[in-house]
């Protein structure tokens, strides 16, 4: 495992760390996390994706150890962010990988890139837009983050099992990851990495963003795993279904038992279907 800082759009330092796979010329993914998360999203997800890849893993600006301008967060700075991730890597097209937020810039990025990329993955996310259901000022209150600043760091970890409802078990390793979204300070009290501020501006470009737009441009070939449980009860699936169909996006929709944050609770599943879809992009 190799950490390195790379130079994204606008001289923002992003935070990279690579994952060497079986040898040299193995092929590669790039993994994108999700609003308001980490690079350590994947980590369960590592030891089985680097048996067959060379995996970059990064935190995209405004989180983790990467920096926090006050700007940049729209689709134009997220996609060059990602490009440079790639050159700073080394990463000769390789499938880029999101989850959430993450997917609708991996998406964007195969659109307009192709030649960039073998093809890439979407983990529940991509495929929409809060604008879909609901107008920009009921999005920002909705779904603006919760006020955690200054919280002890030992209330907030003994909250952790409440935010996946029973569906992760919490070990030490899911601590850590969870953990990972936060600021502690010499207080012991919690910040998230994330500003506030920062959050809703990416959420209204996220609300801004047409995904029928990039999926007409789409041309590389694209895997959309849908997270749910119970079938389809809010009509997501069939919502993807016919967007991918009214656009002809070259889209292989999928479905996985579980909830958004599968990364965490089904890694072993969800790398055995990156893994799969990848290997017959890149043979």
């Amino acid at each position: 495992m190799q950490q390195i800082d790379v130079v994204g759009a606008g001289g923002v330092r992003l935070a990279a760390t690579i994952h060497e796979g079986p040898r040299a010329s193995a092929p590669s993914l790039l993994l994108h996390h999700g609003l308001a998360s980490t690079q350590r999203i994947w980590d369960l997800m590592l030891p089985r994706l680097t048996r067959s890849f060379r995996v970059v893993t990064y935190d995209a600006r405004g989180h983790g150890r990467s920096a926090k301008p006050a700007s940049g967060y729209g689709f134009d700075h997220t996609v060059a962010d990602a490009r440079a991730v790639i050159r700073g890597a080394s990463l000769r097209r390789p499938v880029v990988v999101g989850h959430s937020w993450g997917g609708s810039v991996v998406l964007e990025f195969a659109a307009r890139a192709p030649r960039s990329v073998a093809g890439a993955v979407l983990v529940d996310g991509g495929l929409s837009t809060p604008r879909d259901s609901m107008d920009w000022t009921t999005a920002k209150r909705v779904l603006a983050p919760p006020h955690l600043a200054g919280m002890p760091v030992d209330e907030f970890r003994s909250r952790i099992p409440t935010f996946f409802d029973g569906a992760v078990e919490v070990t030490p390793q899911i601590e850590e990851i969870v953990l990972a979204v936060m600021h502690v300070d010499r207080d012991r009290r919690i910040r998230p990495r994330l500003s506030r501020a920062n959050h809703l501006r990416i959420l209204r470009a996220l609300w801004s963003w047409d995904p029928d737009d990039v999926l007409v441009r789409l041309t590389r070939p694209t895997l959309a795993i849908l997270a749910g449980e119970g079938g389809d009860p809010r009509g997501r699936g069939r919502r993807a279904s016919e967007r991918v169909r009214e656009t002809n996006a070259p889209v292989r929709l999928t479905t996985i038992e579980g909830i958004h944050d599968v990364p965490l609770q089904h890694p072993g599943a969800l790398a055995a279907r990156i893994e799969r879809f990848s290997q017959r992009l890149v043979r």
